[in-house]
């Protein structure tokens, strides 16, 4: 799956010797590595078997709600492979922020409902085809369980919004998936087009060619008017952004647009250490 729960502050830079006093407003979270599919372009691809507990989830999203977060993105890897993942959701309410899950969308059990339901959470699932082509680029059978998922979230009246990889050959795509998504109920689409991270590092297919982006942002802001007053679509494009994540192990990360440009601002140790003494500096 594409982990697509990035968040951004003002483009800046620091000397990263410690957490910056500023925070985002919102902070992906990596709950694990693991997948139940494939996707080509993965950007978080299985390479680590870390996995943060509940307490630790929810100590981090403490701190962060501490610094002005409004909500976490849950993301993986596919976080419902998680099977604490309603315990998950309800550590991160019970920090005071909005849980919000980021999913292919095809596993998605009746507790993990019932926990975003109950405490006012948000599904995204991660959808890159508006048919049963979506099943090719998951190589999986899935799309049948997907879109009964997209049903029973909107029928309980669950937050959604869905996350759609722009790769490039891809832009004739885009306004089916907008028609896709609006008729399913959601209240946002977020384009991606994708970067050369993970699975999608170094290959040729994956490459945006001069031009090319800004056909998918004028796609964009053209769906955007389309749409206006009935659902958002936007753009997250990484390369024009710096992302706060929360890795698999426990690491703080500022993200960029190629892994060689990342910066790790602290490991798990330093982060935790950090949550733990914020709080009481924050009163």
């Amino acid at each position: 799956m594409f982990s697509t729960c990035w968040s951004f502050l003002p483009h800046r830079r620091w000397p990263v010797k410690e957490i910056p006093q500023e925070l985002p407003r919102s902070v992906c979270l990596r709950v694990t590595r693991r997948c139940n599919v494939a996707c080509a372009f993965c950007q978080a691809p299985p390479t680590s078997r870390s996995e943060l507990s509940v307490r630790e989830i929810g100590e981090i999203s403490r701190f962060f709600a501490s610094g002005g977060a409004r909500s976490v993105k849950l993301a993986g890897g596919e976080p419902t492979v998680r099977e604490d993942l309603p315990e998950i959701i309800a550590a991160v309410a019970g920090a005071g922020l909005r849980p919000v899950v980021t999913t292919n969308g095809f596993a998605v059990s009746t507790r993990a409902m019932d926990a975003c339901a109950e405490y006012a959470g948000e599904f995204k699932f991660s959808i890159h085809r508006p048919s049963i082509e979506n099943d090719d680029v998951l190589r999986r059978k899935s799309f049948g369980d997907i879109e009964r998922n997209l049903a029973e979230v909107v029928r309980r009246e669950i937050g959604l919004s869905i996350n759609s990889v722009v790769a490039p050959g891809g832009l004739n795509l885009m306004e089916e998936m907008a028609a896709f998504a609006c008729e399913r109920g959601a209240r946002k689409i977020s384009f991606i087009p994708v970067v050369s991270r993970g699975r999608a590092n170094g290959k040729r297919e994956f490459s945006f060619r001069s031009g090319e982006l800004t056909e998918v942002l004028h796609h964009v802001r053209e769906l955007a008017q389309m749409y206006r007053g009935r659902m958002d679509v936007r753009c997250i494009d990484i390369r024009s952004r710096d992302y706060w994540i929360v890795e698999n192990d426990g690491s703080l990360w500022i993200e960029r647009a190629t892994e060689d440009a990342d910066v790790r601002i602290c490991g798990k140790e330093a982060l935790m250490s950090t949550c733990s003494t914020r709080p009481a500096e924050a009163g």
